[in-house]
């Protein structure tokens, strides 16, 4: 390939974004602007082809649609060996992922620029490296002009629909699940298929790709993704459902009916997401409170309430105040009520005849009387005493007899 200052000496090379055996993307310079020249080879391509393709880029330059980008030049050399194109230069881009808002006026300002290449005509480089933000809007980069010149041996990793796949077709509706390739990458930031080679991407797309529910965007936005990217290439919708789809969904966000956009044929073919109802979280009670005689199962306490146990044993409390005020009980005790006795029918001891003791007589009888009551008051108080003393009595200890013995055996001494 000739170097660029012989094709066109008018541009100062600035760098030299790409390149290989078809094509040259280079940045230059004309005049203090820059300007992005692509140069394309022509061998072995006829004279229309080449011609063809000036004519749209004419149209296209002509209609100045605010969504694509510029073109100024297009011209070859006189051996056709060279055809040069230059068109505006971009480098801004947009982050991913991106709100809702912003994903609605892309979709929309992107279907916009398809309009001028469909149905005739396909794009054929729909992704996020060849879309920009200038000035607050989208604008899309330039056309697959090598799928133009190479329509029957273009390999290229950029067209990624099923069907070219198969067949190797690519028309409008293959531009719409592009589109919907680029839609996925704005909502989830990666792409839905990951391969370190073209063959197994290409099989993985075969295969099928099972989209996600993305809860953070509405069901519309997640319905869209579907429609676009559908394995069937009649199910997909065109560039003005989607417009449709996309002033809808901005006027209320409310779910928007299918079948306004697409037949009913297609609609009842197409699986899409559903309105989903949050569910009230009823709280679990994990706490069940029992009394401690309905115990079923064996309670194991934790190892605070083994430690307190412990404590309030190892304390040794004489008295109630070591307990603390909280600790303090009164208990209320009845006693039982005094028999009122007949006095006549107790048995009091006659009175000593002795001369000069009557007055004495009358003071021990006073004393028996009140010892007498007493003894019956306590007997009726605590009967458990009076059986524990005549036990007592009843069974007298060895030293007690040993002396009831020797007073017997002095008694009898002094009596002889």
């Amino acid at each position: 390939m000739k170097s660029v200052e012989q094709l066109f000496p008018q541009f100062q090379v600035v760098n030299i974004v790409r390149q290989n055996t078809y094509k040259k993307s280079v940045i230059v310079k004309r005049s203090g602007y820059n300007y992005m020249l692509r140069i394309f080879n022509l061998e072995g391509i006829p004279k229309e082809k080449v011609q063809s393709i000036i004519k749209i880029l004419n149209k296209l330059s002509n209609h100045k649609n605010p969504h694509i980008v510029k073109f100024y030049e297009a011209s070859f050399d006189h051996d056709m060996t060279y055809l040069g194109i230059v068109s505006e230069y971009l480098d801004k881009q947009y982050e991913y992922p991106l709100k809702e808002i912003e994903i609605w006026n892309i979709i929309q300002e992107l279907s916009l620029a398809l309009q001028q290449f469909h149905p005739k005509r396909v794009h054929g480089k729909l992704q996020l490296s060849n879309m920009f933000q200038s000035k607050g809007k989208t604008i899309l980069g330039e056309m697959n002009i090598l799928y133009y010149l190479h329509k029957q041996n273009y390999q290229d990793i950029y067209l990624l629909a099923p069907e070219f796949i198969k067949s190797q077709i690519y028309d409008h509706k293959s531009d719409i699940w592009m589109a919907g390739y680029m839609l996925y990458q704005m909502m989830f930031k990666d792409p839905p298929i990951i391969a370190n080679n073209v063959d197994v991407l290409h099989k993985k797309i075969l295969k099928g790709i099972q989209l996600t529910y993305n809860p953070n965007y509405s069901l519309n936005l997640n319905n869209l993704l579907r429609l676009m990217m559908c394995y069937d290439a009649e199910l997909r919708p065109n560039v003005e459902q989607i417009l449709y789809f996309c002033q809808q969904s901005q006027i209320s966000t409310e779910e928007i009916n299918i079948n306004r956009i697409l037949p009913k044929f297609k609609v009842d073919k197409v699986v899409l997401h559903k309105k989903r109802t949050e569910k009230k979280s009823e709280p679990i009670q994990n706490i069940v409170y029992l009394n401690e005689d309905q115990f079923k199962q064996p309670y194991f306490p934790p190892s605070k309430i083994i430690k307190q146990k412990r404590l309030y044993l190892s304390k040794q409390t004489t008295s109630v105040m070591d307990f603390g005020p909280s600790q303090k009980t009164t208990y209320s005790v009845q006693l039982p009520k005094v028999l009122n006795y007949q006095f006549s029918k107790l048995k009091v001891k006659e009175a000593s005849t002795v001369p000069g003791s009557i007055g004495n007589a009358e003071q021990l009888e006073k004393l028996q009387n009140k010892s007498q009551i007493n003894k019956l008051e306590f007997d009726n108080l605590f009967p458990q005493t009076k059986q524990t003393l005549q036990t007592q009595r009843r069974s007298p200890n060895r030293i007690q007899l040993q002396q009831e013995f020797q007073n017997r055996q002095k008694s009898q001494r002094l009596f002889n």
